[in-house]
């Protein structure tokens, strides 16, 4: 088993998640916040500027070690928007 953990936008990750579902994979889901190359919002306030997070969904996934590398193809064919921002996908493991 390989455990996917997977950061994609907001309005992506219903998508993934009912990609996971359709395909029988249990998943856990969450709206984290965070800023990679795409750089938050900035914003003027009398103190300066202040960058602020971006919320993203993180979904946590295990699948079967014949299978991830297709899992992993197809969340990025639905995450992909191509611009920065689109997510990452990790994947953790090995185990039986």
């Amino acid at each position: 088993m390989k455990e996917l953990v997977v950061i994609v936008r907001r309005e992506k990750s219903a998508e993934v998640k009912s990609f996971l579902s359709s395909i029988g994979l249990d998943y856990v889901s969450k709206t984290v916040k965070g800023r990679g190359k795409e750089g938050g919002l900035g914003y003027k306030t009398n103190k300066g500027v202040i960058m602020s997070l971006l919320p993203k969904t993180l979904i946590l996934t295990w699948v079967e070690e014949a299978l991830y590398e297709e899992v992993i193809e197809k969340i990025m064919d639905i995450a992909h928007t191509g611009f920065y921002g689109d997510g990452k996908i990790f994947v953790i493991g090995g185990w039986s």
